[in-house]
């Protein structure tokens, strides 16, 4: 063998081993396809921010690792991270695939160096050549208070769905202290469209190759077809129908002439679809279907199952000759969420939802007032009636711009009695598309969490992306439990498009007012 040891590629290919899969022995690391695409994105493309949503044992983590054994091996002072789920995840990827392919160079490359440090959360390294700074890589939880020339994030996206906390300090922390450097995230998916990750990870897919700058991630996707180990010999007449349709229905999704081969069919049935759902996460054939897995601890998601089934989320129209009420939940100006809906017979009728808007209060109802909604009452959470700083409170700020009957909702003693009331309601609602889109997508991804030390579920919900557009409809499963809200029968009298006055304006002498329940409901014109 010719031996190049001045160009990378060339010792990444020939200089290092891994630990063999089936055998635990050490063979000489050869980068598969995939890894080879990493490896191509890196040293020939210059690429330095890389995000790739994984499918499992296509070794991405193996690769990076040992591009990160090269970097400090051959770039004296070089620091690098990994930042994993659990300390142990990351110790894993030091000891057991850097450090074992160091105690594994051959015997002029090692001894060139002098060990540092060598355990579960540090590897350092540097030349026994007077004067040369010290190569580090580090393995934890964190990576902060340092600048680091290379950055591997792994399961962040697992991170988020569990750890809010750790997910925004690997946002501002980690990724600012690697700014200049190699930057990796891969990782499975969990939680839905939302999230720290998921604004990179959104970005990283609209933004057109002639747009790219190097503040944006390439995204690389290797779905689990494209592993030539994913196959095996055997009858495929044992495939059932809906497995075979579902391979069928990728192909025609993929396109670009894609078919599956007898032996991925049956690989694809046996191991894949074993796992349910949970094949979205593990062997996404499709990006999109990372975005399906389903999530442990749902709350509401089985509802809105039910509902996409029999067809109650869908596009649709506003009944102009019905008022239009929302449901709130308050917070920073971006995590603030307005839900719109209608009462119609029995069904409650979502129209809108803003969420993700980063507006001042007066910005925010020149929106509402600017959709041409028949805007009837506003529940608002208990929190509307705390003292700002300003001196006021937010229900006496949005009342001084020109946003009208308003009702502070009162608060319940447990979350769980506005939870479980919304669950009793969503069976009555619809959500109309497009608008209700991402409120929808977080419903579906609200949840509970498991404790990592007890492994039992948590009694509360997580705060997280998802939690406010939840908590903004459980004010409306909480004013219909406090009487503020009701609905009205197929036979009771609808407002008609036309007043749009102020609950508290004087009426014309053609509106009259409905009483329902010994209290005014609504002006209506007869």
């Amino acid at each position: 063998m010719s031996w190049d040891v001045d160009n990378p590629l060339w010792r990444l290919s020939n200089l290092y081993k891994v630990k063999d899969v089936l055998t635990g022995k050490p063979v000489v690391f050869h980068p598969k396809p995939e890894q080879r695409i990493i490896l191509d994105a890196v040293y020939n493309k210059g690429i330095k921010k890389i995000l790739i949503p994984k499918a499992r044992q296509l070794g991405i983590s193996t690769v990076i690792a040992m591009i990160i054994l090269d970097h400090i091996l051959f770039n004296s002072g070089l620091k690098a991270a990994i930042v994993d789920l659990t300390q142990a995840d990351a110790t894993t990827k030091l000891r057991d695939k850097i450090v074992f392919a160091f105690e594994r160079l051959p015997g002029h490359i090692k001894n060139q160096y002098v060990l540092i440090s060598d355990n579960n959360s540090s590897f350092a390294i540097k030349l026994k050549t007077d004067g040369d700074p010290v190569s580090e890589v580090q393995a934890g939880m964190h990576a902060r208070g340092d600048t680091f020339q290379i950055l591997h994030i792994s399961e962040w996206g697992k991170i988020q769905f569990s750890d809010q906390i750790r997910s925004e300090e690997i946002l501002t922390g980690a990724l600012p202290a690697a700014k200049q450097g190699l930057t990796f995230i891969e990782t499975t998916w969990k939680g839905g469209k939302g999230g720290h990750l998921w604004r990179i990870m959104d970005t990283a897919m609209k933004t057109r190759p002639e747009h790219m700058t190097s503040e944006d991630f390439s995204l690389f996707f290797f779905p689990w077809w494209g592993d030539p180990d994913y196959a095996l010999e055997g009858d495929i007449s044992q495939i059932p129908r809906e497995v075979a349709q579902y391979l069928i229905d990728t192909e025609k999704a993929i396109g670009s002439d894609l078919r599956f081969t007898n032996q991925q069919a049956l690989w694809y049935f046996k191991v894949a679809w074993a796992k349910g759902l949970f094949r979205f996460e593990e062997y996404p054939s499709t990006l999109d279907e990372c975005f399906k897995a389903p999530i442990e601890g749902a709350i509401y998601v089985d509802l809105i199952d039910k509902l996409r089934v029999k067809g109650a989320i869908r596009p649709g129209e506003v009944d102009t000759t019905t008022l239009v009420h929302t449901s709130w939940d308050l917070g920073s100006p971006i995590n603030t969420v307005v839900w719109y809906f209608q009462m119609i017979g029995m069904e409650i009728r979502v129209m809108d939802c803003d969420m993700d808007l980063d507006l001042t209060p007066a910005e925010r109802v020149a929106r509402m007032l600017g959709k041409g909604y028949n805007l009837g009452w506003h529940y608002l959470p208990h929190d509307a009636l705390a003292t700002q700083k300003s001196g006021v409170t937010f229900e006496h700020e949005l009342k001084k711009l020109g946003l009208h009957n308003i009702r502070v909702v009162p608060q319940t003693h447990d979350i769980w009695i506005g939870i479980n009331h919304l669950r009793q309601l969503m069976p009555r609602f619809t959500f109309r598309l497009p608008l209700c889109e991402r409120g929808v997508e977080a419903l579906s991804c609200y949840h509970t969490k498991r404790e990592s030390t007890t492994g039992r579920a948590s009694d509360d919900p997580v705060h997280d992306w998802s939690s406010h557009p939840s908590d903004g409809l459980r004010v409306l499963a909480e004013a219909e439990m406090a009487g503020m809200i009701h609905t009205i029968g197929p036979n009771k009298p609808r407002i008609v498009a036309g007043y749009r006055g102020k609950f508290d304006e004087p009426k014309p002498k053609d509106v009259i007012e409905a009483w329902f329940d010994d209290k005014p409901k609504l002006k209506i014109i007869r």
